[in-house]
């Protein structure tokens, strides 16, 4: 039996990356996922393999930075499923900008996405999470919570303001037995990095070679590696943690 077995979660950014990566695990260890993501094509074609391979999945499109969007999202896996067990907290954006480059209209997009995005969701998902006597959010936050990375103030800030968050959903609604911690990658190479690999004219293995190099292990991390830690947070395994940042760098942050 899977460690999520009768279980429904609701992931943001399902369609790429950790989200996706998350949401296969989550499958396979027996839990009903609700994807969400802007990438329409891809979100579905994501819930499809899940459903091939024996799995149960649900794709809505939606801005997680819109509070109706993140509504109907979450809704739409309690009403298929009647219940939401966990929610993941994972859609995000980045801009690279410094503080005097950055534009009012970004620093309103990324807040919305990164922060505001968050809140929301949790804010439909604990009152379905207290019908069930309780259940578990993981926000996907960064290192960038804790150090800083180079033209990336608006990310940094916003992935410190999830680690804030979290602590105080944990604290805000331990009595309902929901438990609330976070994730917080270093070097993951994802699409993402393969995509700024080739705009550089640069090999996949070249690129993730440099870029995991500052951690102790050597190396970047993969979404899946991510994925089984944030799934030890959503399962049972983990019940006696709540307004924890599980660090997931290769020994990154503490060198």
């Amino acid at each position: 039996m899977g460690r999520l077995e009768g279980k429904v979660a609701a992931i943001t950014g399902g369609a790429s990356g950790i989200g996706e990566a998350t949401a296969r695990r989550f499958a396979a260890e027996g839990a009903a996922v609700a994807l969400a993501d802007i990438d329409a094509e891809r979100g579905r074609t994501v819930a499809r393999e899940i459903e091939g391979a024996g799995g149960r999945a649900l794709f809505v499109e939606t801005h997680a930075g819109r509070e109706a969007d993140a509504v109907r999202f979450v809704r739409a896996a309690r009403e298929r499923w009647g219940r939401l067990d966990a929610l993941v907290n994972n859609a995000g954006m980045r801009l690279y900008q410094t503080v005097v480059d950055a534009s009012e209209e970004s620093w309103d997009a990324i807040l919305a996405v990164n922060v505001k995005g968050y809140a929301f969701c949790a804010k439909a998902a604990i009152p379905l999470m207290r019908e069930t006597g309780g259940g578990s959010i993981v926000n996907v936050a960064s290192i960038r919570s804790v150090v800083a990375g180079g033209n990336m103030v608006q990310y940094d800030t916003t992935k410190a303001a999830v680690a804030g968050l979290t602590r105080a959903m944990a604290l805000d609604h331990a009595a309902d037995g929901i438990r609330v911690n976070a994730v917080c990658p270093g070097p993951i190479f994802t699409r993402f990095h393969e995509r700024r690999a080739e705009a550089a004219g640069r090999t996949h293995e070249d690129f993730r070679a440099e870029f995991g190099r500052g951690t102790m292990l050597g190396r970047a991390g993969t979404p899946a590696e991510v994925a089984a830690c944030i799934l030890f947070l959503a399962s049972d395994d983990a019940s006696y943690v709540t307004g924890a940042s599980l660090y997931v760098d290769g020994g990154h942050t503490a060198r």
